[in-house]
Order: C-alpha cells, then sequence, then structure tokens
C-alpha cells in the first residue's frame, strides 16, 4: 500500500500554504522549509514527505496540518477502526494501494478515512464502490491505514504469503516436498545397490564408482565450461552495445553515454529485509542502506519481523528508523520462513522494483541505480536489437565477503563465491542457462514479480527455485556488475547449517521441476536442460558422491593389494583423472576469481577446495536426511558471529 505522504494539489499556491502553515504553527522552521522545497525540486515527489524527510516534525502532526487544508478532521483508526462490515469483501487494489478506506456508511453517507488528497475523482470513486449518494472525508495517516489493513486482512494476507502458490500453482510449490513415486525412490536404489553387493561385490564396486566419478565430472565439468563462458559474455554485452549506438544513429538519434539519471527521473523502489532473532545487527542495517546513493524521497524500505521476535521488534523500534522506513510485523503463521516474511512484504511495496538485502548486506551505494540501468538497457535492446528476446524480470548483484580474510573457512567460502558471482552466473547467463539467485541483492520488477507468484514459502532455498520458474514463465534472469558484501560464516557447525539447508534447497527444486520435466524443458528448451541436470541436481548428487570418489584411492590400492580386489583398468584411469582433473579445474578457475576479486591471499586457499569438498558432503548427506525426515526445516544462517570483525570490516 502507498506510504507516500500526500501534501495539497501541486499547484504553488497549496503547496506554499502547507509550508507556511507549518511555520506559523511553530513546527518547522523557515531553514527547514527551505531545505525540503529544495530537496522536493531536485528530487520531486510531494512536498509533504520531503518535510517529514528533513525536518524533526512527527507523522501526526503533518496530517493534522493536512486535516486542516482538507477540511476533514483527523481521525485514528487505531483507536476508532473501520466498520468492518465494509471492509469484507474490499477489492485488493483498494487495500493495497489507493491510500484510503471506508470508514462510516449512514443511510447513504459514506466516511472516507484518508491519508492522500480528497479529489473529485475519489470521491466519485468512493462512491460509486460503495453505493453512497453522499460522499465525507476525515483524515488518518498512513501509517494508521498500514495498521488497519494489517489487522483487518490478517487471514487473507496469511493466505497469499503462505498458501496461493501452493493453492493455485501447486505443481510449482514444493509444499509437498516428495511425491509418493519419489519417497520410495531412494529406497529403491538403496535395496538394488544391496541386492548388487550381495550377487557380486566386484560389480557392485563397478557400478558405485562409476557412477560416482560420472556424476563428479558431469557437475564439474560443467561449472568449469560454465566459468570459461564469461569472457564471451563480456564480448557480447559490448556486442549488443554496438549494435543499439549503431541503431540509433541509423534513426539519427545521439549515442547514449550513460549519463547519471537525475533523481527525479528515478522510480520508488522498495527494499525488503527479513529479519529474524537479530537484534544486534538493526542499528548497522539501517546505516548501511542509508549509505545507498539514491534519493531517500524514493526509497520504500520494509524491515520485516517475526510477530515472536519480541527482541528484535523492540531493538527496531528503539533504532527510531527514518521515515523512508516502515517496519513490518508478519503475523504468526506455518512455514515461518524467509520467502513467507517476503511474501507478506511485497503486498505492501509500493516499488516500481523491488530487491530483497539481508541484516548484514552492505550493498555498493550505486546498486539500485546500476539495476535500473540494466533493465532499461534490456528494454532497448528488445526494442532495436531483438524484438524476440525474452522479457528480463530479475537481475542478481554479486554477493561476496567483507569478513573473507578472518579465518580459513571464511577464505574459503569468498573463494566459492568469487567463483558462482564473477564467473559462474555471467557465464550460465551468456550461455542462455536458467540463473538460480542468490538469497540477497535479486532485483525484481514488482509487477512481474507478484504476477509471477513471488516465493515459494515452503521451499528452503526459495531464491533458486524463482530464478528457474522465471524461466519457464519465459522470462530471462541476469547479472549486473555490483556487489553486496556479506558476512561469510567464520564457524564450522554454522556453516554446515547454512549449506544443509541450501543443498537440500537445491534437492527440493530437483524434485519439483522433475516432477514437471516435460513442461520444464519445453519451456526452457536443450540448454535449460543441461543446466538443470549440470547444476541443481548434479550439485546435491556430486556432494553426495565425493567421499566415494576421494576415496577412490583408497578403494583401489588397498582393494586391489590387500583383499585382491581387482577393477578394470578404465575404472581405475577414469577414477584418477576425475578426482585429479576435476579438483584441479576447480582449483584454477575458482582461484583465478578470488584473485580477481580479492588478492593472492585469498586466492591461494583455492587449493583446499578437496577439503572443503569433504564439508560440503557432510552438508549433504545432512541435507539428504532432513529430505526425507523434515524437508521444510528451517535452519538459519546466524550473523553477528564475530562483533569485532563486523564493526572493522
Amino acid at each position: 500500500m502507498t506510504t507516500t505522504v500526500p501534501g495539497p494539489a501541486p499547484d504553488g499556491r497549496r503547496v506554499k500554504q502547507l509550508g507556511r502553515a507549518l511555520v506559523d504553527d511553530g513546527l518547522i522552521t523557515e531553514d527547514q522549509l527551505a531545505t525540503a522545497l529544495a530537496a522536493a525540486r531536485r528530487e520531486g515527489g510531494l512536498l509533504g514527505r520531503h518535510i517529514l524527510l528533513h525536518t524533526p516534525i512527527t507523522r501526526r502532526q503533518m496530517y493534522g496540518a493536512l486535516a486542516a487544508q482538507w477540511d476533514a478532521p483527523l481521525v485514528d483508526l487505531v483507536s476508532d477502526p473501520p466498520d468492518p462490515d465494509l471492509l469484507t469483501g474490499l477489492e485488493r487494489d483498494v487495500w493495497t494501494d489507493l491510500g484510503w478506506l471506508p470508514w462510516r456508511l449512514t443511510d447513504g453517507t459514506l466516511t472516507v478515512a484518508t491519508a492522500v488528497p480528497p479529489t473529485p475523482a475519489l470521491t466519485a470513486e468512493a462512491a460509486d464502490r460503495f453505493g453512497a449518494s453522499t460522499v465525507h472525508f476525515r483524515t488518518t495517516t498512513d501509517w494508521d491505514i498500514n495498521q488497519t489493513v494489517q489487522r483487518s486482512f490478517r487471514a487473507r494476507l496469511l493466505y497469499d504469503s503462505a498458501e496461493r502458490l501452493a493453492t493455485e500453482k501447486p505443481h510449482e510449490s514444493a509444499r509437498v516436498a516428495l511425491t509418493r513415486w519419489q519417497s520410495l525412490l531412494p529406497a529403491a536404489l538403496v535395496l538394488l545397490l544391496v541386492a548388487l553387493f550381495v550377487w557380486d561385490v566386484r560389480t557392485a564396486v563397478i557400478v558405485l564408482l562409476t557412477v560416482a566419478n560420472a556424476v563428479f565430472l558431469v557437475n564439474i565439468g560443467f561449472k568449469t565450461l560454465a566459468s570459461l563462458r564469461q569472457p564471451w559474455d563480456v564480448w557480447q554485452s559490448r556486442r549488443w552495445r554496438t549494435a543499439v549506438d549503431a541503431e540509433r544513429a541509423r534513426r539519427g538519434l545521439p549515442k547514449e553515454t550513460g549519463v547519471r539519471v537525475p533523481d527525479d527521473e528515478l522510480p520508488v523502489y522498495t527494499i525488503l529485509v527479513p529479519v529474524f532473532r537479530e537484534a544486534n545487527i538493526v542499528q548497522k542495517l539501517l546505516t548501511n542502506l542509508g549509505a545507498l546513493d539514491y534519493p531517500k524521497s524514493r526509497l520504500d524500505v520494509l524491515v520485516l519481523l517475526e510477530e515472536d521476535d519480541v527482541e528484535t521488534i523492540a531493538a527496531a523500534k528503539a533504532s527510531a528508523p527514518p521515515e523512508y522506513v516502515r517496519i513490518l510485523v508478519v503475523p504468526r503463521g506455518d512455514p515461518q520462513t524467509k520467502p513467507r516474511a517476503c511474501n507478506y512484504g511485497l503486498t505492501f511495496a509500493r516499488g516500481e522494483f523491488v530487491v530483497i538485502y539481508d541484516a548484514e548486506d552492505r550493498p555498493d551505494p550505486d546498486q539500485l541505480r546500476v539495476a535500473i540501468d540494466a533493465f532499461r538497457f534490456a528494454e532497448r535492446q528488445r526494442a532495436t536489437v531483438d524484438p524476440g528476446a525474452k522479457p528480463l524480470i530479475c537481475v542478481q548483484a554479486s554477493l561476496n565477503y567483507f569478513n573473507a580474510e578472518q579465518n580459513v573457512l571464511t577464505r574459503m567460502f569468498a573463494v566459492e563465491y568469487s567463483h558462482w558471482f564473477d564467473s559462474m552466473l555471467p557465464g550460465l547467463e551468456a550461455s542462455h542457462i536458467p540463473l538460480p539467485l542468490g538469497g540477497t541483492s535479486n532485483h525484481f520488477r514488482t509487477e512481474e514479480l507478484r504476477a509471477l507468484g513471488a516465493w515459494d514459502p515452503w521451499n528452503v532455498t526459495e531464491d533458486a527455485d524463482l530464478g528457474l520458474r522465471a524461466s519457464v514463465e519465459g522470462f530471462r534472469v541476469g547479472v549486473i556488475d555490483s556487489t553486496t558484501w556479506e558476512e561469510a560464516c567464520s564457524q564450522v557447525p554454522a556453516w554446515i547449517r547454512q549449506r544443509t539447508r541450501w543443498i537440500k534447497g537445491y534437492m527440493i527444486t530437483s524434485a519439483v521441476n522433475t516432477r514437471n520435466a516435460v513442461r520444464f524443458v519445453r519451456h526452457t528448451g536443450v540448454m535449460g536442460a543441461v543446466g538443470f541436470v549440470g547444476l541443481i541436481l548434479g550439485t546435491p548428487l556430486a556432494f553426495l558422491a565425493y567421499p566415494l570418489v576421494l576415496g577412490f584411492t583408497v578403494v583401489t590400492y588397498v582393494g586391489v593389494r590387500f583383499i585382491g580386489l581387482y577393477l578394470p583398468e578404465w575404472l581405475v584411469q577414469g577414477g584418477v583423472v576425475s578426482m585429479l582433473f576435476g579438483n584441479a579445474m576447480m582449483i584454477v578457475v575458482s582461484g583465478i576469481a578470488a584473485w580477481r576479486r580479492y588478492n593472492w591471499r585469498v586466492a591461494i586457499f583455492a587449493l583446499l577446495n578437496p577439503a572443503y569438498w569433504v564439508l560440503h558432503s557432510v552438508a549433504a548427506w545432512r541435507a539428504a536426511w532432513q529430505m526425507l525426515t523434515t524437508p521444510h526445516r528451517w535452519e538459519k544462517t546466524p550473523h553477528g558471529l564475530d562483533e569485532e570483525e563486523w564493526d572493522t570490516a
């Protein structure tokens, strides 16, 4: 719903009247009014919002002044709520977008509580919606309307956040993590393997090691080839840029120079920040978001808090967030997950674009502008170069770590993320392979995200799932040259829990899409199928198989020399090549990416990739067990584990 603080119609006389009224009442000073007027001229938008941003006036005082101008007395909807019968069956666009609510209806006279100017058009619309002969107005704050909506439409909001996708598009939802045949498949494979060992040990070992090495090599090969595609992506972007410039020259239009977009031409941008049990970093969150190079009058920051997280709610309120930040308390419900909270917040988003940041994120200051440039470039590309291209629904910024050099684990994490976001994802985009999104810094077109069904609250890697689902629905996901800095897990137990959830999410996403394999391939093509098998399905399988691949040498030499186990030469040589070549390629490509992102002190730890994969295997087998027992269990990543590192990074 809208939170823009309204002002009178922008016709000079009324704007001056609002500011003058506030000055005359002693609520703001002449200098404060001048500052707000200058910001309004520079950034555009209504004066009332700029006054709230740049002066100490309270929201209630502002709307009190507007009530006098509108000749509509102020009403407190919290203490004097609307007639619930009027809200029953109210259309969605009223309670999420319009900024007004019906308050009383008596003998054909409708009283409307409004936080936007009571124009003749609003009068006619309200009368038409409720069959009233006369419409009167009372002024209320946008905060009052927000609270009323959350209280009055709680059940509908919870349904939209948690159940809408599963109910309306059950084939796309992970509420049923495994179908019956998918649940029985692992048991059938285990029984088959046991039977094979009973029948002939040697044959069983050969089959098992062959499959394990093949799975590992396919996954490593896919990731390596995707990484090597990254230079092609850079070249291709330049080719499109040249083609667009040539087309503009043909039409007699000037060449585009990438001039900074003026503040008053920027759209409203919504930032969703789900925060759970992170009272210790709320203030840091507000500081980091405040550093964004974006006009605050066009920011719509929603801090999403869980209803039972009393400590974080108290910390958020005590932090006295600025006017462009709203605190939304997500009602209790199942599943209690990050995507459910984001779905709840999306209902109230008023921006043309929306992005998710985690509580500890430090995005590059210009990231929102870079994202907008990417969307506009994609629009121009479709209009002038490639009309058949898929519309761009989302761009993913790179993620990496401000505490990369804290210890060995954080260095390994940084190496992995440098490879993933700086090398692999650009390569996947260049190859037209659907991109699995990261958990943060995904920038979306808001309305298209809503139409897509938003995030699946039952999938513990809702980001990867959404990237694939967007591709199936005919959209494209891209990457941008911007970075969000996060806190890497510095403790092994926390890392294991985090990685368990991620790998389990890939398993769930694989299960959902294999149930709809024909549909997936039909909509994403051959490259979509290759990406799915090589990455989404291949990654957890490779981690599960890695202990066998790593132990291949032991099986070979100990088995052959001490228990007389004979293995064919092709398997011995193939296994050695798989192990050595696969690990060597991952060391090289990830090391280069980490060197470019950081320095040799981090890149050198790519040599420990074989040991790092052992941790992945532990998490993968843990994820496999949870997949069968607690598929929707959300193991949250802890933040702020090292306060000193947080404060000095």
